[in-house]
């Protein structure tokens, strides 16, 4: 294209010969500069798909892990739950000085395998990080994935497996560690007489509450951020069907 409208400038420098160099010179000129002007914009159009193309797969693989994480909170969010049934039903049976049966021995035992964990899956958001977070064009949607990230799921790392303030998994082990035995044919079991003294033990039902209260305080930082990454996951899909 450039050498056709060389070509056509060429032309009219030779029907005026006075002028003919200081035209075809600016003529040349005028075309390095056309040239120069269309490669960058090329140039400029291929980075910008490439960007743009990152982008969306970082997108993408950020609501995958997400999806992900929302299974795993899921999982421990009705644990929690369980646990909390669970200690609502030994508080009353113990309070109420109730005999030792065949559920309450199940949820006594039960209080001796209450640890819980979590690992998030951070790998596309970590890639994100390492090419920089302005890679996500969407300030808004930018911003939400940031504060899921290193507010909601650090608070659940911390809170689970960090905060001695709320370690209830060490209240429930020192709270069994009298009363329980390992059975080969039962597995972990309280028998009449350890129960007894469960019953004796007036600090138990106290440090019992104790334990549920830091569990459930634990509970509502996995329910927020449950409730965080559903909301980014939308703003995602949003986002990703406007690309569409």
């Amino acid at each position: 294209m450039i050498n056709f409208f060389r070509k056509i400038r060429k032309q009219f420098a030779d029907d005026n010969k006075p002028l003919k160099y200081m035209r075809y010179a600016i003529g040349e000129i005028v075309l390095v500069v056309i040239g120069i002007l269309i490669a960058l914009s090329i140039n400029n159009w291929n980075e910008g798909r490439k960007l743009e193309v990152a982008e969306l797969d970082i997108l993408k693989g950020i609501k995958q892990n997400i999806l992900m994480d929302t299974l795993d909170l899921n999982h421990n969010i009705r644990r929690y739950e369980e646990m909390w049934t669970r200690d609502s039903i030994v508080f009353y049976h113990i309070a109420d000085k109730k005999p030792l049966d065949s559920l309450v021995n199940d949820k006594l035992s039960d209080l001796w395998r209450s640890n819980m964990s979590i690992m998030l899956h951070t790998s596309y958001f970590d890639e994100a990080k390492t090419k920089g977070l302005s890679i996500i064009s969407n300030k808004e949607l930018r911003d939400s994935i940031s504060r899921l990230y290193e507010f909601r799921y650090a608070y659940v790392a911390l809170f689970e497996n960090e905060s001695k303030q709320y370690d209830y998994l060490s209240i429930y082990e020192e709270l069994m560690s009298d009363y329980i035995y390992f059975d080969s044919n039962t597995g972990w079991v309280i028998d009449e007489k350890k129960y007894q003294s469960i019953l004796n033990d007036k600090f138990f039902t106290k440090k019992l509450i104790d334990a549920s209260i830091k569990m459930l305080s634990v509970q509502s930082i996995y329910t927020d951020a449950k409730e965080a990454a559903v909301y980014v996951v939308n703003q995602i899909d949003i986002e990703l069907a406007m690309r569409e």
